[in-house]
């Protein structure tokens, strides 16, 4: 059995909540990380296997454009749609 004795550390007593910051009356706000900040809606998962070759270039004309890899896809789905309209 393992003897948890030897992980205890030398920490201080906690502070009485006199000495406790006014974060303890504070309401709880939750951190912004970023991800809620870029929400953009979509909700389904996509996965596929590439050429390593069409991976980076896809990636490189993403990042040039300060895109997501998703907005390229959307982007050259409603370019191919458009281009079967124009010569059908």
């Amino acid at each position: 059995m393992a003897d948890f004795k030897k992980l205890r550390r030398n920490l201080p007593a906690p502070p009485t909540e006199a000495e406790a910051p006014d974060n303890l009356t504070a309401p709880e706000v939750a951190p912004i990380d970023g991800r809620s900040v870029r929400a953009t809606g979509r909700t389904k998962q996509l996965a596929t296997r590439v050429r390593e070759d069409f991976h980076d270039e896809i990636r490189m004309y993403a990042a040039k454009h300060r895109l997501k890899l998703v907005e390229v896809l959307e982007l050259g789905h409603e370019a191919l749609k458009a281009s079967k309209k124009t010569s059908s």
